[in-house]
């Protein structure tokens, strides 16, 4: 090898060691700065205010409008809604897929199906309750990491209630029983089908598929979720059909109907 390529090679070797320390030390950088994981991955939430007859009349929110509730009164349609959308191999990888970010790559690049996001539920987890929406490689990073570490401290069942828990549907509303209340005005346990559809689909977009600001665009995209529901052996296909045909009802909007608003004030 004459001097000039081993001054190449060498001067490749450099680069790559020099870009190689520069990528270990802005991973290790970003491992530093993580949350801590220690405490429960719990925001706060609302107080609510009944009368003498048990009837509510106030809802009173800390920072968000929020009204954790467990696992168990989440519908299964509802779980299985967001699974079907969100992530489809929840239960099957460990806070990444790289499967999932595959499949939304090519999806998204062919325009064939839905158009998908890559990251996981768990991942989504990550970013709504430690990390901000910005979208950089650092907190990407963070996001992925995160995810490993909280499915190696919750089970799958606690990481999928805390996310139901966590996320956000527009009109002030956090977590599935304050959408459920907001939009229906029922518990989240009393949602059929058609509403757990609906109520599944917000989150992606939450101004514009909010069903009082775009009831059109809510019904597609319920149908969206619907679908994916029956693609992935949630639902069967008259179900889906019964689900789609079926009218919606909207509780009004918050604030039109305050009950004993001077008593809440005082």
């Amino acid at each position: 090898m004459s001097t000039l390529g081993k001054l190449c090679t060498i001067a490749v070797i450099v680069i790559i060691v020099t870009v190689a320390g520069a990528g270990l030390g802005f991973v290790t950088a970003s491992i530093n700065t993580l949350p801590d994981l220690d405490g429960e991955i719990r925001p706060a939430a609302s107080s609510q205010i009944f009368d003498a007859n048990g009837k509510l009349l106030a809802t009173v929110h800390s920072v968000e409008n929020r009204l954790p509730v467990p696992l168990a009164k989440i519908p299964k349609n509802l779980q299985n809604a967001f699974i079907a959308n969100e992530d489809v191999r929840f239960y099957q990888h460990h806070g990444i897929d790289p499967r999932g970010i595959l499949r939304a790559f090519w999806t998204n690049l062919t325009g064939h199906g839905v158009s998908e996001g890559g990251s996981t539920i768990t991942q989504q987890l990550a970013k709504n309750a430690f990390l901000s929406q910005e979208r950089t490689l650092k907190r990407k990073i963070h996001e992925a990491i995160l995810a490993i570490q909280i499915e190696r401290h919750y089970t799958k069942a606690e990481i999928l209630e805390m996310y139901l828990n966590q996320i956000y549907f527009g009109q002030g509303a956090y977590g599935v029983q304050a959408a459920a209340q907001i939009y229906f005005g029922k518990n989240v346990e009393n949602l059929d089908l058609a509403e757990c559809a609906m109520l599944a689909g917000i989150p992606k977009s939450p101004n514009y598929y909010s069903p009082y600001n775009n009831l059109k665009a809510a019904k597609e995209r319920q149908a969206i979720v619907l679908d994916q529901m029956v693609k992935y052996g949630y639902i069967e296909q008259d179900a889906a059909a019964r689900a789609k045909a079926e009218d919606i009802h909207l509780a009004p909007r918050a604030g039109q109907h305050a009950i004993a608003p001077y008593f809440i004030d005082y």
